[in-house]
């Protein structure tokens, strides 16, 4: 019997090892990270951030710098760099599970989507966008001038994905729409007055909170795409099972 196009699939479980042990993870604590988690980094970071900035000793401001938001090499951006790598695979688990219930061209905006998402967290790393600069804006921006690359960039991305947009399944489409908003929103709006209050003011306590806000948007974008991802393949029911060739022949 023919599998209905874009529908659901069930497959023949695999032989299992009696030995095997199943693990099994909700979403849902990556829910309550987004509403109680994030808040709380970010109130972290300010106070850190308010620490660093009357002075101390040198062990007490590397403590502070490892939970500030907004520092390159903290604890929130390794765990921002992770979600990153963990929802570009999570794309990869998508384009197998949908190959197998219709080939078709589309599918490999999950790859496409991988790739962008790995690129992403490389640069988080290694901090490459923050060394492109647009000399024509270098002085509105003050150091944020690869902002000026970055939007067409987004709009680039985002006009080569609208018929991967448009397929179904449509909820999941509209929910990692959500998260990439909030994303780019942080990455680029909320960075873009950073740039411009830093090149006309300073870097006074109201910068840093911008920064705050900044590296909170972020981290709540690629949370919520993460989030639309892990509910999605629990709705699918997706499993990756792992096994020995040997056992099989």
């Amino acid at each position: 019997m023919r599998e209905p196009p874009g529908g659901d699939v069930r497959h023949s479980a695999p032989d299992r090892n009696p030995n095997a042990s199943e693990l099994r993870f909700s979403p849902q604590w990556l829910r309550y990270f987004i509403i109680l988690g994030i808040p709380l980094l970010a109130l972290l970071s300010v106070a850190m951030s308010a620490i660093r900035e009357r002075g101390g000793s040198l062990i007490v401001n590397e403590l502070a710098d490892r939970f500030i938001l907004n520092n390159e090499v903290s604890l929130p951006t390794l765990l921002s760099i992770v979600l990153m790598f963990v929802a570009s695979q999570l794309c990869v688990l998508n384009y197998f599970y949908y190959r197998k219930i219709r080939k078709m061209p589309l599918n490999a905006y999950w790859i496409f989507s991988s790739l962008v998402l790995l690129a992403m967290a490389y640069d988080e790393s290694a901090q490459i966008h923050e060394k492109l600069r647009w000399s024509l804006f270098g002085d509105i921006l003050n150091g944020q001038s690869w902002i000026f690359v970055g939007v067409p960039v987004v709009i680039v991305l985002g006009v080569l994905s609208i018929p991967f947009l448009m397929s179904p399944p449509r909820r999941l489409k509209v929910e990692l729409v959500k998260g990439a908003t909030i994303f780019v929103f942080g990455a680029l709006v909320i960075e873009g007055v950073g740039g411009v209050y830093k090149a006309s003011i300073g870097m006074d306590f109201a910068y840093i909170l911008i920064s705050v806000a900044e590296e909170t948007a972020e981290l709540v974008g690629i949370s919520y795409v993460n989030l639309a991802l892990l509910e999605h393949a629990a709705q699918k029911g997706l499993s990756v099972n792992f096994f020995d060739p040997a056992e099989r022949e």
